[in-house]
């Protein structure tokens, strides 16, 4: 008695889906690094010569603000739609900037961004300026050697158009109410961006999670400043 064709059909199909599936199984296996027996590795500093200069004039420059090194752009910023945290992550992650000026609380006020001898490329160029404008975040990118003086730097994280202080009102009942009203809007619209995080499939232990810490904005205060070198002459 012949097999029916359909038989025979669904058999060699069977057959293929599972060589199929055997060979991924055993491609995941292969592909898998095995732990060295021997760690041959040994330390390194993080910043070189030209960066530890840097750092010690940034922080005689600014004492008051807290200055972070080789930081990844991807720390400095979140995608609006978690739905396309992937396309932003793969964008971004492959870039850092060289210095980043913080407030005490962690709030990112400005990047200086060494730049090496042959320079950045065009496009990392357009992307790094790009996002720190759409995180009004100031920007200079300047060469190790010609890094602007301490008085030039400090107008980094000067706010345009003020000149002194603003004298400190007590609150009238209706600011406190206006306050509260604002401290439970701002908690619902962390719930519900929580909750489209939680709806994504991208790890919740990125550096692209929100942090519910956030005090307020996480943008700076400052309007979008893009600078190079002669800017701030």
């Amino acid at each position: 008695m012949t097999s029916s064709p359909w038989m025979l059909l669904l058999l060699a199909g069977v057959a293929v889906i599972g060589a199929f599936w055997l060979g991924r199984r055993s491609n995941a296996r292969n592909t898998q690094t095995p732990l060295p027996g021997d760690w041959a590795v040994m330390a390194r500093p993080v910043l070189n010569a030209d960066e530890r200069r840097t750092m010690r004039m940034l922080r005689d420059a600014m004492p008051q603000y807290v200055v972070l090194a080789k930081l990844p752009l991807v720390r400095l910023c979140q995608p609006r739609d978690p739905q396309k945290v992937r396309y932003w992550f793969d964008l971004l992650g492959p870039l850092h900037v060289s210095f980043a000026v913080c407030s005490p609380n962690g709030r990112v006020l400005a990047v200086i961004d060494l730049e090496p001898e042959r320079g950045f490329s065009r496009r990392a160029a357009k992307i790094k300026q790009s996002v720190l404008d759409a995180c009004r975040i100031r920007y200079l990118a300047c060469r190790a050697d010609n890094l602007p003086p301490a008085g030039e730097l400090q107008l980094l994280l000067r706010p345009q158009g003020v000149v002194s202080s603003p004298v400190p009102l007590a609150p009238t009942p209706t600011f406190v109410a206006a306050r509260s009203t604002l401290s439970d809007t701002v908690r619902t619209k962390r719930a519900e961006r929580s909750a489209r995080w939680a709806d994504s499939n991208f790890p919740q232990d990125s550096f692209f999670a929100p942090d519910s810490r956030h005090d307020g904005s996480p943008n700076s205060e400052f309007s979008p400043l893009s600078m190079a070198r002669e800017d701030l002459r």
